[in-house]
Formats: structure tokens, sequence, C-alpha cells
């Protein structure tokens, strides 16, 4: 996900976030997570988000874990809801497009 600047830097409820190099960064796949689980569940996955630790002592990674759901189809709604949240905030997901 890159945010771009001229969309997200519109709303001034974003400058904190997008002001320093490493928040931006962390807001950036805070956000990506969060949009990826939200599409995932649309779709009709039933999703988790596990944090892990490398037995080498790497950083907290966040992993996605989705398995479809049978027989279910995705809620038109929702799937609003989360690509209201993608042009909010200016980007686009490589997921959504992979999911229609």
């Amino acid at each position: 996900m890159q945010l771009k600047k001229n969309k997200a830097g519109e709303n001034p409820v974003f400058e904190p976030l997008l002001k320093y190099g490493l928040i931006k960064e962390r807001f950036s796949a805070l956000v990506t997570d969060a949009v990826r689980g939200e599409l995932l569940e649309n779709f009709g996955y039933k999703v988790q988000m596990i944090e892990f630790i490398d037995d080498e002592g790497t950083p907290k990674n966040l992993m996605i874990r989705a398995i479809k759901k049978s027989g279910l189809e995705e809620e038109a709604g929702a799937k609003k809801s989360s690509c209201k949240i993608l042009q909010e905030l200016g980007v686009s997901q490589t997921l959504e497009n992979l999911l229609n």
C-alpha cells in the first residue's frame, strides 16, 4: 500500500501520522493489515490476525490467516466500507484487485 501525499495529506487528521518517517511506516503497515483483513472478511473468509516473534529475535510480525467460508457470499455494504477506507486514505490495495 502506498499512501499518496496529495490525498492523505489533504485530510489534516492524518498530518501527524504522515509527518515522521517511522510513524508513517508503522501506520501504513497497520492500515494495510487492517484493510487486508476487512477485504478478506468481505469476500467470505474467516480471518485471524496473529502476532508472532521469530526464534532469531526478529521484530514482531503479524500473520493474517484466512479460511474461505463455504456457501457465504460477500456483503456488498461491508465491501463498500473497506473501499471507503481506501478512498479516504487515497490508496489502492492489490489484494482488492485480486479478490474482485
